[in-house]
């Protein structure tokens, strides 16, 4: 049975979350930082990358809802879910124009250019 695109997502939102969660506990923080009550820790840039090119990949068969579902996750309730859909569709759209297309740096420029806090 093929997951539909709504299925996909969640499940990388899931385990997006959950991960976050994880690198935020005291023992997985660096331990330059883990006396430091200004550092949250939690997810890395790379780890934010790995997520958005698999997801890419996974959304790939799913393009003609493209627009249907960008929409749904720029608003999506989860600051993560708001991040890691509209990243991971423009990445597979990328991947579309160019298959070739690679850029380990587009995590970290998506988060800074697009993203807003909760609340803006």
């Amino acid at each position: 049975m093929e997951k539909n695109a709504h299925i996909v997502f969640s499940d990388y939102l899931t385990g997006l979350i959950a991960l976050d969660e994880e690198e935020k506990k005291p023992e997985n923080l660096p331990p330059q930082y883990r006396n430091d009550p200004n550092f949250e820790g939690g997810v890395h840039f790379w780890q934010l990358q790995q997520y958005i090119v698999e997801l890419a990949f996974e959304l790939l068969k799913f393009q003609s809802q493209f627009d249907e579902l960008q929409k749904e996750w720029e608003v999506h309730k989860e600051q993560w879910g708001r991040y890691l859909g509209p990243a991971a569709i423009q990445y597979a759209r990328n991947l579309i124009d160019d298959p070739e297309y690679q850029d380990d740096e587009f995590s970290m420029d998506w988060w800074f250019f697009h993203m807003k806090e909760d609340g803006e």
